[in-house]
This record gives C-alpha cells, sequence and structure tokens, in this order.
C-alpha cells in the first residue's frame, strides 16, 4: 500500500511523505467497517513504530477515524487525533 510505503520512507530518509488514496481507517481487525476492509493506516503506524518511540496519528475526515483508535487505545505511544463531522446519524 502508498501508505505502508510512505512510513517505509519516512523512517529510510524523508522528512515528509503523503499517500492521498490511503486512509481506510474504519477496517477493524476482525471486519470491514465503512467501505474499508483493510487498515492501512494502523499497518503504516506499526511500521512506524520499528523506528519512533512515540506516534501522533491525526485524522481530518469527514468521519471518525475509529478503528485507528481503537488499534491503539490501549497503548501511550500512539495518541489518535480524530477531527470529524460530529452528528447524530452520520457515521
Amino acid at each position: 500500500s502508498g501508505s505502508i510505503l510512505a512510513a517505509q520512507l519516512l523512517i529510510n530518509s524523508y522528512d515528509v511523505a503523503v499517500f492521498w488514496s490511503g486512509g481506510r481507517h474504519h477496517a477493524k481487525r476482525n471486519s470491514a467497517s465503512g467501505f474499508c476492509y483493510v487498515n492501512d493506516i494502523v499497518i503504516a503506524i506499526l511500521e512506524l513504530r520499528k523506528r519512533y518511540d512515540r506516534i501522533l496519528y491525526l485524522d481530518l475526515d469527514a468521519h471518525h477515524g475509529d478503528a485507528v483508535e481503537q488499534a491503539f487505545f490501549s497503548t501511550s505511544s500512539v495518541l489518535t487525533l480524530s477531527i470529524h463531522r460530529a452528528e447524530p446519524g452520520f457515521f
């Protein structure tokens, strides 16, 4: 995935890496959700954790990055911040 490649570039030499088509942030460990079946963000963060002790994941999207938050909820090494539309009945 491009998100994983971007993480690898950051680990090896780049200061900035962006993959605009990534962000399947609804896929959960055991189920697809919100049109997402593989959570490339979680995999990219796990790749970044090989080099960096702490990660800030900033999610700027219409929808809450729920599955990324759930994946790292019990660790202090990844902070997730989701800025999204909040409205009853909205995903």
